[in-house]
């Protein structure tokens, strides 16, 4: 072969995560909505950003200066390569920059090995190992090329798709990390939003300001205005010579779903607030941690919930205000997150009404408090008991009713080991829809006393506001 063919110039995505993240940004830096449409002088042109940044943090030399930033996480992303070889400080400017280029210009058609490029198939122009491309599916890709071999077959615009990742990543002079999606249009989203932030690293070589990335994924779903049809991945990798490392987190597409909805629902906004809150340190804001929860603790987010609005009942010596919207979240999480059917969920929030009727004007707090402890871990067969010991009073109280305090089937969904471990959960969604139907009833112990709030339960706290909104994270 002896000419460059369009194939060689245009942009495609692959099923390679990294590779996904680097060809959205060549996309980003296009001005194009879609990888595909990055082709010829746009490829070009966007590529050309790419390399302009590479020489210029070669040109630097030591990591520790002001614009060192981009320097120093290359040997983490390209370790070997002529951008931060020790040689460099020995040489002129016009040798670096020559030598950088040459590292990022294809290969001579004629130098082409016959075989196809093992992403996408087209005609490789060579074969790349570790200074090129970061790792590959796990820490078990080495990424390093043994003797014998000649590296991994790849195309020229695969080849520059991975010399773009760093700029759709959260870097931090260490580990960096990706945000990946099967979800298209979603990925354009976030990487674009990446490559934006990332601006003072491609001109200047300067570490840029940027939130932790899961809370980066949460205000990425708050912005997006579509749906999302796929899960989300976090991605963490090293590429260095000491300590290669891949690690995922992913978040399922019905929870990514279900973030975007109540961070940006106004009649979800009073309990997402009180989630929030929920989750707020003395070290970290609510949102933070909430992060960290929907990558690696999802199924504790009912759980919070329920102690919140527990804790929140007691301070307030009654069913606090926000009762009914925190069971609303909750029911909404366990039936879009979790799958429970809605009419289990209807089922339990009907046991909850007749449970509140329960609550006499003349009860004191200590009645509810009692009730609340119940629910506590281990407790399962007193909350049983309790029910069983009060149907009796039911059926002979409220016989006009018609209907059990608990039903066979409430009692199956409360207690039965064979509902795949969900019992704990309707328990948890049975104190809060308790706790909201009291409130709704007006109900309060005679003994209770007037509380001053000092807190809007609608309000959602300026750092999470910032976070969620601006994506940065105090």
């Amino acid at each position: 072969m002896t000419e460059i063919t369009t194939e060689q110039i245009s942009l495609r995505l692959t099923p390679h995560p990294l590779q996904r993240v680097g060809a959205f940004a060549l996309a980003a830096f296009a001005g194009a909505r879609h990888p595909d449409l990055v082709v010829g002088p746009l490829f070009e042109a966007a590529t050309e950003k790419v390399t302009a940044a590479a020489v210029r943090t070669a040109l630097v030399r030591d990591t520790k200066a002001e614009a060192g930033f981009l320097l120093k996480c290359s040997y983490s992303l390209w370790p070997n390569s002529k951008m931060n070889h020790p040689r460099n400080k020995k040489l002129s400017d016009t040798e670096v920059t020559e030598a950088v280029r040459a590292w990022r210009t294809i290969p001579a058609p004629q130098t082409w090995p016959p075989t196809g490029c093992v992403l996408c198939g087209a005609a490789a122009v060579g074969f790349y190992g570790k200074s090129d491309v970061v790792l590959a599916e796990s820490v078990a890709y080495r990424n390093s090329t043994p003797r014998g071999h000649a590296g991994l077959a790849l195309c020229w615009p695969c080849v520059c798709s991975f010399h773009a990742v760093p700029f759709g990543s959260q870097l931090s002079g260490g580990p960096s990390t990706v945000v990946h999606t099967w979800d298209e249009r979603f990925a354009a989203h976030t990487v674009g939003r990446q490559v934006q932030r990332n601006g003072l690293l491609i001109t200047l070589g300067a570490k840029p300001a940027s939130p932790p990335a899961d809370v980066a994924v949460l205000a990425a779903l708050r912005g997006y205005e579509h749906r999302v049809t796929a899960g989300v991945e976090l991605l963490v990798f090293t590429n260095n010579n000491q300590d290669q490392v891949l690690t995922s987190h992913a978040v399922d597409q019905p929870l990514a779903e279900w973030l975007r909805t109540t961070t940006r629902l106004p009649d979800r906004r009073t309990g997402f607030a009180c989630l929030l809150r929920s989750l707020r340190t003395d070290k970290n804001s609510g949102a933070q941690n909430l992060a960290w929860r929907v990558f690696h603790r999802p199924e504790s987010i009912p759980g919070v919930l329920a102690s919140y609005l527990t804790a929140r009942t007691e301070a307030c010596g009654r069913p606090a205000p926000e009762s009914p919207a925190v069971a609303e979240l909750a029911g909404s999480y366990l039936h879009e997150v979790m799958h429970m059917e809605e009419k289990d969920l209807a089922e339990i929030r009907a046991t909850a009404q007749r449970v509140a009727a329960l609550f006499k004007p003349d009860d004191t707090g200590g009645k509810l408090t009692g009730f609340h402890a119940l629910f506590r871990t281990g407790r399962g067969a007193d909350l049983r008991s309790w029910l069983q010991r009060h149907s009796v009073e039911w059926v002979l109280t409220r016989p006009e009713d018609g209907a059990p305090l608990i039903t066979e089937r409430g009692f199956e969904l409360l207690f039965s080991p064979s509902q795949d471990g969900n019992a704990w959960f309707f328990r948890q969604y049975l104190l809060t829809s308790v706790l909201a139907e009291l409130h709704r009833r007006g109900w309060q112990p005679k003994d209770a006393k007037t509380i001053v709030e000092d807190f809007d339960p609608d309000a959602i706290d300026p750092a999470d506001t910032e976070a969620l909104e601006e994506g940065i994270a105090p």
